[in-house]
């Protein structure tokens, strides 16, 4: 039996997850890979800075 390895992809994973949550969604931050934060860390802030604007 072959296993679906999409399935355990990271942001699939993380997709459904956040369909779990109310209100919940993901975020990508472009060309970035091991460490977002400091590949593109003004996208990387944006991201809880507007979740928390909507909270």
């Amino acid at each position: 039996m072959q296993s679906n390895l999409a399935y355990f992809r990271e942001d699939a994973m993380a997709g459904r997850l956040a369909k779990l949550v109310p209100g919940g969604h993901t975020a990508t931050v472009p060309a970035a890979t091991h460490h977002p934060n400091m590949a593109s860390p003004v996208r990387f802030s944006a991201e809880p800075t507007s979740f928390l604007e909507t909270v």
